[in-house]
């Protein structure tokens, strides 16, 4: 499926209920931000966007070496055109409102999300300022649930953290870009790697079907670095 951004008229152009979405149904919270995803792998639900879409994972997928290069978010059942077109339409709900986007999502997650854990992007990646800064009032609008996010948008995050904190609840971790190199500890705190042979913490989902089971360094904020294996 070739991917290309839609100019789609939004449905939900109108705001429900005034400067809230509280009593509207989750098919039409869905409707302004699209649906959360539910990768097998994980114990919670997540929110996706097309990889074809990352900055700075786009320019690293021609890398021979890098992590994004042979990306798992552009193979599987990723390449199905429903999965694309959900992916797609999750991306046009967050650039053509922010603020619509941030306050349907903000109680999609409320109502759905009983594990008290949540995922951001296991495909795609953070866009710009504003959507980081989204991300962050969201984690502060629901302090029961422990956020993860991983990037490779280095100059977003640094250009957030000049002015502004991260909520204690959302554990961002600065992905390493090149396979087998150390973690980026100078940039931020929580950091992850792809095969880098001196972690002292593993993924340990490869030996156990591929899922986390009950395991949640990636969320834990006193686990600095998280490595895994090149998938």
């Amino acid at each position: 499926m070739h991917l290309q951004t839609l100019n789609q008229e939004n449905k939900s152009s109108t705001p429900i209920g005034g400067n809230t979405y509280g009593k509207i149904s989750i098919k039409q919270l869905e409707e302004i931000c699209g649906s959360l995803s539910a990768p097998s792998k994980m114990p919670c639900y997540g929110y996706s966007l097309p990889a074809a879409l990352c900055k700075t994972g786009s320019k690293l997928r021609d890398v021979k070496g890098s992590v994004c290069f042979g990306c798992y978010a552009h193979k599987g059942r990723y390449g199905f055109n429903n999965v694309q077109s959900a992916l797609l339409y999750r991306y046009n709900a967050l650039m053509s409102d922010r603020h619509k986007w941030r306050t349907a999502i903000t109680e999609l997650i409320r109502r759905k999300e009983k594990s008290g854990y949540f995922r951001w992007h296991d495909s795609g990646d953070i866009q710009d300022l504003e959507h980081l800064q989204d991300i962050n009032a969201i984690a502060l609008a629901l302090p029961h649930i422990t956020f993860w996010i991983p990037t490779r948008e280095y100059d977003i995050v640094n250009q957030f953290l000049k002015t502004q904190s991260l909520a204690t609840n959302l554990s961002l971790r600065l992905s390493a870009t090149m396979v087998g190199s150390s973690p980026p500890t100078k940039r931020h705190r929580l950091t992850s790697t792809v095969d880098w042979n001196d972690a002292p913490q593993n993924c340990p989902a490869p030996t156990q079907q591929n899922k986390c089971q009950d395991c949640r360094a990636c969320w834990d904020p006193n686990v600095p670095n998280v490595n895994y294996k090149l998938h």
